[in-house]
């Protein structure tokens, strides 16, 4: 094999990607179309984000309970 060849072959290979790169752009553009129609990706997402702030709230009552035994510990 040549280097021309080789190059060729280089060639039609990013080619090909970049097709297919093309073709997932397409996709993902069209399924982030839909995901604003329906709505339905971001209330999803709300009740995501409001579960981990109530998870993070309780987590942070019990250090702070962890936190205070601690310092009643140090005489």
């Amino acid at each position: 094999m040549d280097v021309f060849e080789a190059l060729e072959e280089r060639i039609n290979r990013l080619i090909e990607a970049y097709r297919g790169l093309g073709a997932r752009v397409e996709e993902l553009e069209a399924e982030n179309r839909e995901l604003r129609a329906s709505g339905d990706g971001s209330t999803g997402l709300q009740d995501r984000i409001a579960a981990l702030e109530s998870e993070r709230e309780e987590l942070r009552g019990r250090l702070e309970r962890v936190i205070a035994r601690l310092e009643a510990l140090d005489v």
